[in-house]
């Protein structure tokens, strides 16, 4: 187990705080006096993009995060369109509602003299 220098100030979770800052010019300085088969001091972003994107690690966690992202994106879209969808058949049936009550009843006043006839015959009641 290795000691922490006791002589750095730490935040209130015990994690250092950095103080002394490097410049631009410095970090350069320290590549360029690097030896020639040392790596520098520092990678560029597209080096870092590079190693992290050639992680397994890192493509697991990209394939954690797009799947994640693609069930919260269908998840938004069902509960939109399942909205949408509710309100046009409720208005579809509303509309219909008036012209199927009209068409129900015309067919029941046309069949009440037969329905009449019949049970009136069932009865044996005859007129």
């Amino acid at each position: 187990m290795s000691r922490r220098p006791t002589h750095l100030p730490l935040d209130s979770e015990g994690i250092p705080i950095l103080t002394d800052l490097v410049s631009d010019q410095e970090l350069m300085h320290a590549r360029d006096m690097a030896e020639p088969d040392e790596k520098p001091a520092y990678l560029s972003t597209a080096q870092i993009a590079d190693e992290l994107l050639s992680s397994e690690l890192f493509q697991q966690q990209l394939d954690e995060v797009a799947a994640e992202l693609a069930r919260g994106i269908r998840l938004q879209v069902e509960q939109a369109l399942g909205t949408a969808i509710e309100d046009v058949i409720n208005e579809a049936l509303d509309r219909n509602n008036a012209r199927s009550f009209e068409l129900i009843r015309v067919q029941l006043e046309d069949a009440v003299p037969e329905l009449l006839a019949k049970a009136m015959q069932d009865k044996g009641i005859s007129r």
